[in-house]
């Protein structure tokens, strides 16, 4: 395959260029409509921000793939390193999507995971078992995806300083560091997946699923088949100014190609319907500023990174993960997590009904549950609140609109409420009962 040269660039041959323009190009349309449309129809502010932030995605690569093939040396060094990190990121989004649809961190360690059999390591070094109704596994989890993250922007730049100085030796040990990591987090996220299958199915993960994995495995494993091919001699190599990087144009001229597939999956994956006016009706939508906002806000982020990496333990520990029920300790299946909790302090009263904590043996915790317990209320000295009952009176049914608030809701959206499609179905079924008895007669 003959290469041009400009410079000291090579490029893809014109017949492959200007499919990979084209087809970017659409990837691009796709991805940013169906973004901009979870914008406009922005009803899920928690769970859309991560909806957008994995679609994000596709335009990253698709522009950073087309810049490879056009001017591959400067988007080596100033571009690639964005789409590595945001390549981690959506990982970690996609895992905290997974927790998000099934309640939160804390209905998983208290109610989901409650009875469930524990799942073993596959790997063959690693013993115990992985039970999510324990909160130090389910950080030990959290932390396996999450360590991908925080890897990826040091390896991005030691990968740099390595191309900058010719570290040949250097660069081959961050590659291996590379692969314990991206495959350490997803072993850790397939272990997550299997712990809770039976819950994740009504939510139909697959699709999601394989946008993520999909485009992870076809940016890294096509360029290291194309390097190994180059390195073996099978790769021809047509032109020797920069011959280096012709299996890195190569990488990004199939990614190119491949984006409009990708770009089409994550419209179905995640489609924009699911959040718009017939979908909910009764619910208001963000306005579009202050929907951005809260995506790239970052707050959620900066919590959530502070619990996991920096509080930790102190955070994720069966004090403040305490199952309601007290016959969760009952189920033989989380037997281990149930003895743990009983070593770190846990302790009953009332025949079982209620619980309260000691602090390393002392009775200090028993005693001023106990107190609380016996505790009465004086109730004398609240006063009630006057109860409003012209609330909806009908001269006081106009609410002026506030410009700075971050809300609004469509009238138009009653149509589509509960109320108006039974009242719908029941008109047509007296239309239908009456054009049958006038048919009769």
């Amino acid at each position: 395959m003959k290469l041009s040269e400009d410079g000291h660039n090579i490029h893809l041959p014109i017949w492959w260029q200007w499919p990979c323009n084209i087809i970017c190009s659409l990837s691009l349309l796709i991805s940013l409509y169906s973004i901009f449309q979870h914008f406009l129809n922005y009803r899920k502010p928690h769970e859309q921000r991560l909806v957008i932030r994995i679609l994000l995605l596709v335009p990253i690569f698709s522009v950073t793939c087309l810049m490879a093939t056009l001017n591959p040396s400067f988007t080596k060094i100033y571009l690639d390193f964005i789409r590595e990190f945001y390549e981690a990121f959506v990982i970690y989004t996609f895992f905290s999507y997974l927790t998000f649809i099934l309640g939160g961190e804390r209905k998983i360690i208290t109610e989901l995971s409650i009875g469930k059999r524990p799942v073993r390591h596959i790997l063959p070094f690693l013993y115990g078992n992985i039970d999510l109704s324990n909160p130090y596994s389910f950080l030990s989890v959290k932390r396996g995806v999450l360590q991908y993250v925080w890897f990826k922007p040091f390896y991005c730049f030691f990968l740099l300083i390595c191309e900058i100085y010719q570290w040949d030796s250097v660069e081959v040990w961050l590659l291996i560091l590379y692969n314990m990591s991206v495959t350490w987090s997803l072993y850790n996220l397939a272990l997550f997946w299997k712990c809770l299958y039976d819950d994740l199915k009504q939510y139909k993960p697959w699709m999601k699923f394989m946008c993520v994995k999909l485009i992870i495995f076809a940016s890294y494993w096509q360029g290291m088949i194309l390097k190994f091919l180059s390195f073996t001699g099978k790769l021809h190599i047509d032109s020797e100014i920069n011959g280096e990087n012709v299996p890195y144009i190569y990488q990004n001229g199939l990614l190119c190609i491949e984006m409009i597939g990708f770009a089409i999956l994550h419209f179905l994956a995640f489609p924009w319907t699911d959040y718009c006016l017939q979908a909910m009706p009764n619910s208001a939508r963000m306005k579009l500023w202050y929907s951005i906002r809260d995506c790239f806000g970052g707050g959620d982020l900066i919590w959530d990174f502070k619990q996991t990496l920096f509080i930790g333990d102190s955070y994720y520990n069966f004090r403040n993960f305490l199952p309601s029920e007290s016959t969760s300790m009952t189920h033989i299946n989380n037997l281990m997590t149930n003895m743990d909790r009983l070593n770190k302090g846990l302790r009953f009263a009332n025949n079982g009904q209620d619980t309260y904590w000691v602090n390393y043996g002392s009775i200090t915790d028993r005693q001023e549950f106990l107190e609380q317990n016996n505790k009465q209320t004086d109730n004398t000295n609240v006063k009630e609140e006057q109860w409003i009952d012209n609330l909806f009176d009908t001269n006081n049914r106009y609410l002026p609109e506030d410009k700075n608030y971050p809300v609004e809701w469509n009238p138009q959206s009653h149509k589509y409420t509960e109320q108006i499609m039974s009242l719908r179905n029941e008109i047509e079924v007296r239309t239908h009962s009456n054009s049958n008895n006038h048919t009769i007669v």
